[in-house]
């Protein structure tokens, strides 16, 4: 990871991070934007979704397939995502070819057509995304947890690329519309980033952006507020055809924010604990001590509203009565003892090296300089989170373990209604 970052607010309301990095003779852009299905109506969820998988696919001077052709002639790659809190476009390329790049960039922003027979396509692709969730277990197991942990009105109760009905009814002019309202500039909130990194100075990758977006048109995003939780506390227990059976435990978390960052980084530690590897201590305990499962971890998403802390565990039916009060067990010991000063420094080793790992390419370097940007932490935060994991003592995650862990959970128990 590099550092000499810098950050400039551009004249046209961009939140523009450059890092000059001449190692190679590449350049990596990434665009985020404050769209995603926090912000979106129940009856159009995954709008976000369907927007970015067809803004690439067409533009009124190019098609999907000139678009893709100028871009991997010269050696480059593109591609456009959407999650819960935010969006992304991504630019890989050959730094000769940067200014043609953002010229690409720009007229995808501006100028896009969402041809119909794409948007089709890509609906198609979502639902069959969508209906093979029902073949693996722990898709179901989480599919049936988010809504009782959440409630079905919050926006995290449902998978951030909608649903198959939501899917389905959703038509060109809504995706039009969803684009209007964020693809600009609000003017009380910066809520579009673009992070360059690369063989190109930053005065000339500057240059390039302005000239390229001289201007953008004013919107006002949607004000997200507080959003309740209405908890299902308790066991939800129900039969699928797989072979095996499952069990996850849901617990509300913090949101990552200022004001919860200790918790936050407290759990994110936890986490790597728990549910990172075979050197973890579900995999540990629950596997090769106990011999109780076939699979186990545990995650803990970044989240701008209420996030939440998941342990699941798959194993054979006959063991869920034990393997429940092993994960009891678990959960009472981080709620009541101190992780060992020698076993944190290893997680926290771990941590530090899976991060730094992580920012080999360009690419990835400019997907984090904007990524803490767009959570309001700013670009500086990439070199700082390694050091604030570092600053997380024992007393802090055994504090967090007991507001985090205290509370119910929501427990999602799948028996197997399997016969050979």
């Amino acid at each position: 990871m590099k550092d000499g970052a810098t950050r400039e607010f551009l004249p046209n309301g961009i939140t523009f991070i450059h890092r000059y990095n001449p190692e190679l003779p590449i350049v990596a852009a990434t665009m985020f934007l404050k769209m995603g299905s926090i912000y979106e109506p129940t009856k159009i969820s995954g709008v976000s979704n369907l927007l970015q998988s067809t803004i690439i696919k067409g533009t009124s001077s190019r098609s999907a397939a000139e678009i893709s052709e100028e871009i991997e002639s010269v050696g480059g790659t593109i591609k456009a995502d959407s999650t819960y809190d935010y969006s992304e476009i991504s630019i890989s390329i050959s730094s000769k070819y940067f200014e043609k790049s953002i010229e690409i960039l720009a007229d995808i922003f501006y100028n896009p057509v969402f041809p119909q027979e794409e948007i089709i396509k890509e609906k198609l692709i979502t639902l069959a995304e969508i209906k093979s969730r029902q073949e693996h277990i722990h898709d179901v197991a989480e599919d049936i947890l988010l809504p009782n942990l959440y409630g079905r009105e919050h926006p995290y109760s449902k998978l951030d690329i909608g649903t198959y009905s939501t899917v389905k009814s959703i038509s060109r002019k809504d995706i039009i519309t969803w684009w209007r309202k964020f693809y600009g500039i609000d003017k009380n909130a910066r809520n579009i980033i673009l992070s360059v990194v690369g063989d190109v100075e930053f005065d000339a990758a500057r240059d390039v952006v302005l000239k390229y977006f001289p201007q953008l048109s004013p919107v006002a995003l949607p004000a997200l507020g507080k959003i309740r939780i209405d908890q299902k506390e308790g066991t939800i227990r129900v039969k699928k055809h797989f072979k095996q059976a499952y069990l996850m435990y849901g617990y509300p978390a913090p949101e990552i924010s200022r004001e919860s960052i200790k918790e936050y980084l407290s759990l994110k530690i936890l986490n790597t604990y728990l549910g990172s590897g075979m050197s973890s201590k579900l995999f540990e305990l629950l596997r090769e001590k106990n011999a109780l499962c076939y699979e186990t971890s545990s995650y803990y998403p970044t989240r701008l509203l209420s996030s939440h802390f998941v342990i699941y565990i798959g194993l054979d039916g006959t063991k869920i009565d034990i393997a429940k009060k092993n994960i009891e067990d678990i959960i009472s010991g981080l709620k009541t003892q101190k992780i060992e000063n020698e076993e944190l420094e290893k997680v926290k080793k771990k941590i530090r090296g899976q991060y730094l790992l992580d920012h080999q390419t360009n690419m990835r370097q400019a997907w984090y300089l904007g990524y803490w940007e767009i959570l309001g932490f700013g670009y500086e935060y990439d070199r700082e989170f390694v050091t604030h994991i570092y600053d997380v003592s024992p007393e802090d995650i055994l504090n967090t373990a007991k507001t985090v862990f205290d509370n119910s959970p929501t427990i999602v128990e799948i028996m197997t209604s399997y016969v050979k």
